[in-house]
């Protein structure tokens, strides 16, 4: 019992301190490897699909040009080496079962404001998909937000996590 008088009192010193402890991560991240917001929206504009937003370090803002193929919730894995050719990228990926080889070409200032034209074409011969994204550097990451924190379609911030920043980042 006199054990666990003494030790409440540190667990909650220690629990107090977390937002203390992420503060101070916060901090040193910021001044090895800011975060920085980035918009990503669909070229030309489609009804319905609305620019989301990113907070990346270098490792997610570096892959902001990889071929990141979706259908739904599912997302194509790649597999393989991936294949550079200039400014174009190329990656085999598995999605439902099929093999797809996904490419993706940049043009503009990759650090600031440039458009990726990503395609998927399934190996087997069938009917592929184009894509072209716009990626604009918007400034640092709102207060509060961390690596991965993104908006959805409607706006809302979504905390990290996302599979598909995974696939990005390498």
């Amino acid at each position: 019992m006199r054990v666990l008088l003494v030790l409440l009192p540190v667990l909650m010193l220690g629990a107090c301190d977390v937002e203390a402890v992420q503060a101070k991560y916060r901090e040193r991240q910021a001044a090895i490897d800011p975060m920085r917001l980035w918009s990503v929206e669909v070229v030309p504009a489609q009804a319905g699909v609305n620019a989301v937003k990113i907070c990346a370090d270098s490792r997610i803002s570096e892959g902001l040009d990889r071929p990141a193929v979706t259908a739904g919730t599912s997302y194509c894995k790649p597999f393989g080496d991936e294949v550079m050719a200039g400014k174009a990228r190329m990656q085999r990926c598995e999605l439902d079962g099929k093999t797809w080889v996904a490419t993706a070409a940049v043009r503009g200032d990759r650090t600031r404001d440039f458009l990726a034209v990503q395609s998927v074409e399934p190996v087997d011969g069938g009917q592929g998909y184009r894509q072209t994204r716009r990626y604009r550097l918007l400034g640092d990451c709102p207060e509060g937000w961390n690596i991965g924190d993104t908006t959805d379609q409607q706006g809302r911030r979504v905390k990290g996590g996302s599979p598909l920043l995974a696939l990005i980042g390498g």
